[in-house]
């Protein structure tokens, strides 16, 4: 059975977001951690997860890193190029098309399908986000494996993910 794997950044204080949106204090682009990241997804990881909410800004941001590669990271362009080629599925129940060739729509309910993924052949499945999405499969006990890059700052407000969490998980 495939892994279902929630990757996260987060704060010392467990925000994902700081107040107003703020992403600034996040690790800058570091060789080792994206090098983490890439061993991961590439040797183990063949599917993203995403939900409706965090979906446009994704897409479009990593569209941005193929279009226009010198206004990004090496460490980005690279991500994109992966993100480009690997499968994304988008859970929502109102969007039609999801504008990126390598993703489809799934309106079906999330832990039936999440359920069949799992069951299905491939390798791992890579939980990206966005929080209220990662917070429902947390929820429904189908996650397998949590990966938390703690990041060494102190936010002191905005976005919680833990917070909003309604079940316990060990």
């Amino acid at each position: 059975m495939r892994k279902l794997i929630l990757s996260m950044n987060a704060s010392l204080d467990g925000y994902i977001e700081g107040k107003n949106g703020d992403m600034s204090w996040m690790q800058p682009d570091d060789d080792d951690t994206w090098d983490d990241l890439f061993g991961m997804l590439k040797d183990s990881v063949d599917l993203f997860l995403l939900g409706r909410c965090m979906w446009a800004e994704y897409r479009n941001y990593w569209k941005r890193a193929l279009a226009e590669p010198e206004k990004f990271s090496y460490h980005e362009v690279a991500y994109a190029k992966l993100a480009e080629i690997t499968p994304h599925i988008v859970f929502s129940k109102t969007l039609k098309e999801s504008g990126w060739g390598n993703t489809t729509i799934n309106n079906g309910d999330l832990v039936t399908e999440i359920t069949k993924l799992k069951a299905a052949a491939g390798k791992d499945i890579q939980i990206v986000g966005g929080a209220d999405f990662a917070a429902a499969l947390l929820d429904s006990g189908l996650v397998d494996e949590i990966r938390v890059l703690l990041n060494p700052a102190i936010v002191a407000g905005g976005k919680s993910f833990f917070h909003q969490l309604k079940t316990a998980t060990h």
